[in-house]
């Protein structure tokens, strides 16, 4: 992998679990490592936010990255000040060198 292409920078955030002031469960979001990425936007659309109406864009993008150990789907992206959830983590070639994080924004803003 060329260096070039990681011309932006990203924060991975892992999720904590825990009790809210209501008693009720809470998740909150933490920096888990802050990474050199390449980003590819694939696509966009609209759709239903609800049955009674309203509608959200969605887009779906890709962040290329060095091998980290540990990236999972449970985790997220933030770049540009928004939130991509982590649909899918691919291994390229199985060889532990690049990581393809397949994300999407929208609906639930990570």
């Amino acid at each position: 992998m060329r260096a070039g292409r990681l011309n932006k920078v990203i924060e991975l955030q892992s999720p904590t679990v825990g009790k809210g002031l209501s008693g009720g469960r809470q998740t909150t979001w933490a920096a888990w490592k802050t990474v050199r990425a390449a980003v590819r936007p694939l696509s966009g659309l609209e759709k239903r936010a609800t049955e009674r109406g309203g509608e959200v864009a969605e887009a779906r993008t890709e962040f290329e990255i060095r091998y980290r150990p540990g990236v999972t789907e449970q985790m997220r992206v933030s770049y540009n000040g928004k939130f991509y959830n982590i649909r899918h983590v691919k291994d390229v070639n199985e060889d532990r060198e690049i990581l393809v994080l397949t994300c999407d924004t929208g609906a639930s803003d990570g």
